[in-house]
């Protein structure tokens, strides 16, 4: 299998780009090589990054202290996020390839491992696993079961608000999905737009809704499966995801389709629109005078007899399988796994990840802690839609979801056109 890695998927801030990147088909194989016996080659492992410049700090200064130690050489080299997902393949399939990589957790790794392409590294899992979240531990395997990931940081999505707005509209954050719709009527009779989405120029940001109703109402087993192309989109389950949807169609900004990313950040930081479904990478773009005012709520539960499961995208490690390193490769990933590494890694960013070892020393703030306890209560942790569908995936998704939006009363065409679509790809990938 081939696979293709060409979307970038981005959205600009005032002060942050933040990119919400996967690529990827899904597949089936065995497991990850073995390293290979013997001494290692001479030289420096190689680490292909492919951090932004608000996060290249915190990986040049873990580069750095690595190499302190005395315990070998890592060479950092840092490549335009865009470059380095249209090439990751190419590296990976390459005679002789870089040896180790920032790359993302669950689909995205194991499409690679699944072919054979990267190195096991349940040695160095087995020296950490009780500081990591087991669902994280998870999204750090391949399909067969082996680990061939490390994770470094992870963030939350939340419905965003300002604690002021919702003061002066006399509401408060809802927990459930009747209290969610009932805020909703009680904002809009106010003349405000109780939800906006910036679609025109960022259309993958309606996943996030499909994402959460489809785990709040048929959990996140269904969820995965779905994705995974082992459930159909033109389900009864699905129906239930779009007709709670449909629910809240009238509260949105009805200029979304046509409204970019950045104007719904600025019509929800002006007050014109109450909350914003967003992940926790777009708390820089809202103006520096109005941080302070920002907070979020957990997504409302539907069905309480569902386990909560909660987005979380996971940045860490992998490892080529054909590195001549292996040895030094496992010392490096073994530190990078340690609490110290892991707090130092995030002191360098200017982002609002969590560090993935729950040891790190870490001084969060106060919408960082609430994330991170939100997401070590989950029982489940998923992704964003793209990168456990795979990146091939999110085209038919946005089709779907901005088609509903601008005529739902289609859905039974929508779901069919979805469903054909997705097996398209699986079938072509």
């Amino acid at each position: 299998m081939t696979l293709k890695i060409s979307r970038l998927l981005s959205v600009f801030g005032s002060t942050v780009v933040a990119t919400v990147l996967l690529a990827g088909c899904v597949s089936t194989g065995s497991a990850v090589q073995a390293a290979k016996d013997g001494p290692d080659a001479s030289g420096p492992l190689i680490l292909q990054s492919r951090f932004t410049d608000a996060e290249k700090g915190g990986i040049e200064e873990l580069v750095k202290n690595f190499n302190a130690k005395g315990e070998g050489t890592v060479k950092l080299n840092s490549i335009p996020t865009d470059t380095f997902n249209t090439q990751l393949p190419s590296y990976l399939t390459s005679k002789n390839p870089p040896d180790v990589y920032t790359w993302y957790a669950g689909q995205a790794t194991r499409d690679f491992a699944d072919q054979k392409l990267l190195l096991d590294l349940s040695s160095v899992w087995a020296k950490n696993t009780n500081e990591f979240p087991e669902a994280l531990h998870t999204l750090s395997k391949d399909s067969s079961g082996s680990e061939v990931f490390v994770p470094t940081g992870y963030y939350w999505w939340g419905m965003y608000y300002f604690k002021s707005d919702f003061e002066k509209l006399g509401v408060t954050p809802p927990k459930t999905w009747d209290e969610f719709l009932t805020v909703a009527a009680k904002i809009k009779s106010q003349g405000v737009n109780p939800f906006t989405m910036g679609l025109s120029d960022n259309a993958w940001l309606a996943s996030a809704w499909f994402d959460y109703l489809d785990v709040r109402i048929n959990g996140g087993d269904f969820h995965l499966k779905l994705l995974a192309g082992k459930k159909s989109y033109d389900s009864p389950e699905v129906r239930k995801v779009f007709a709670a949807f449909k629910q809240v169609l009238p509260d949105f900004d009805p200029a979304i389709l046509g409204t970019s990313h950045n104007q719904a950040v600025s019509d929800f930081s002006q007050g014109k629109s109450a909350m914003y479904l967003l992940g926790a990478w777009a708390q820089p773009s809202v103006p520096a005078d109005k941080r302070d005012d920002l907070a979020f709520f957990q997504f409302p539960i539907v069905d309480p007899s569902v386990p909560i499961a909660e987005e979380a995208p996971t940045d860490g490690l992998i490892a080529s399988a054909k590195t001549d390193k292996p040895k030094l490769v496992k010392r490096f990933l073994a530190y990078v796994a340690t609490a110290e590494a892991q707090t130092q890694l995030a002191k360098g960013q200017q982002g609002t990840a969590l560090p993935a070892n729950l040891n790190a020393t870490l001084t969060l703030d106060p919408l960082s802690t609430q994330g991170q306890a939100m997401l070590k209560s989950a029982k489940q942790i998923t992704q964003f839609y793209n990168r456990d569908a795979g990146d091939a995936q999110q085209t038919p998704a946005d089709t779907a979801m901005t088609s509903f939006i601008a005529h739902p009363e289609n859905l039974d065409q929508i779901l069919k056109d979805w469903d054909a679509a997705a097996k398209k790809i699986r079938a072509t990938s």
